[in-house]
């Protein structure tokens, strides 16, 4: 579609297509003036939805049941996060023919495997990095790093340590226990954190950091 814009709202960076252009800045920083005019708005919306405020035109894109290959896990599907629905929309049409584990890291964790034929078996859901490691007041932490130290000789370095480990053995488990039971399994993926966590992984993965906004993308072609 022509002169179409396209948003993600996300809790920590809204990010937008236009004319074939990514673009993106921190929620925090974002103003509905740093969007270009465009006939057509669709939005992606896990964030505050009233700072698009003034975009009356706006389309909020919802779940589906079914989307071309795609056939959600869920027995309501409107309660599939969007974000969830779009990467996974995304990814079926990027790699088809073949088993996928979808990783979004960012405020959240979230894993969905869809096989080869577009069925969604399901995912997890657990608090992302930041989140976590300021789950506790008094180890609350604001690092970005992703060190997996086994044993750490100060509080600070603990917590740092130990929620690593926590992230990324959920992650690898996850992994693991996919590729045994369906095997030759793709790993896409997408969020604030999905580059330190492609570091950590000791495999090939894909990283697609406009994987929601690829997936919106499908979506509007077929509204």
């Amino acid at each position: 579609m022509d002169n179409t814009l396209l948003i993600d709202i996300g809790n920590s960076a809204v990010k937008w297509l236009f004319n074939g252009k990514y673009y993106s800045t921190l929620t925090a920083d974002f103003s509905v003036d740093l969007l270009p005019k465009a006939e057509h708005i669709f939005v992606t919306c896990v964030g505050d939805r009233s700072i698009l405020e003034g975009l009356n035109q706006a389309v909020f894109a919802d779940s589906q049941a079914i989307f071309r290959k795609f056939k959600s896990a869920y027995k309501k599907p409107q309660d599939l996060g969007i974000d969830r629905f779009l990467a996974m929309i995304a990814t079926i049409d990027q790699y088809p023919g073949q088993n996928n584990l979808i990783i979004d890291a960012g405020s959240a964790l979230t894993l969905d495997l869809v096989l080869e034929n577009g069925e969604h078996q399901g995912g997890l859901i657990m608090p992302g990095l930041g989140v976590l490691r300021r789950s506790f007041t008094q180890f609350q932490s604001d690092s970005k790093k992703l060190t997996l130290n086994s044993i750490a000789s100060n509080t600070e370095d603990g917590w740092e340590f130990g929620t690593a480990n926590m992230f990324m053995n959920v992650i690898e488990t996850q992994i693991e226990q996919h590729n045994d039971k369906y095997g030759d399994l793709r790993i896409v993926l997408t969020g604030g954190d999905a580059k330190m966590i492609a570091y950590r992984l000791n495999q090939q993965v894909e990283l697609k950091p406009n994987l929601v906004l690829d997936g919106l993308a499908l979506y509007t072609q077929s509204t």
